[in-house]
């Protein structure tokens, strides 16, 4: 199969960009845990990690993320900072891929 036959499904560009996030869940025994990780690339509602500890990480699992732009990398992405609600929707080997939730706050940078 060529790659010229796959389809891209995504609604937004992606863009390579290696970004600190923090994601946050409660456990099911109310214990907080807090993961730090590194982007690959984002979208205006997704990101990809490459390199994080999925141990306990299930696809729809959910957590509370923030997504910090330093201000070299924001004339290539429209915000500063992403903070709300994410869903793991892939999980490989120290891999994981989030979607953001509807009502994720986006700060805008400002021209």
């Amino acid at each position: 199969m060529r790659t010229s036959d796959f389809v891209e499904k995504r609604r937004f560009k992606r863009l390579d960009l290696s970004l600190p996030m923090k994601l946050r869940r409660v456990t099911e025994s109310e214990k907080e845990e807090m993961v730090e990780a590194s982007t690959s690339n984002v979208s205006y509602n997704g990101a990809y990690l490459p390199d994080v500890n999925t141990k306990g990480i299930k696809p729809n699992d959910n957590f509370h993320i923030t997504l910090s732009v330093p201000r070299d990398e924001a004339r290539d992405f429209p915000f500063s900072r992403i903070t709300g609600n994410a869903r793991v929707v892939r999980v490989g080997d120290d891999t994981c891929g989030l979607e953001f939730s509807e009502d994720v706050s986006r700060l805008f940078v400002a021209n």
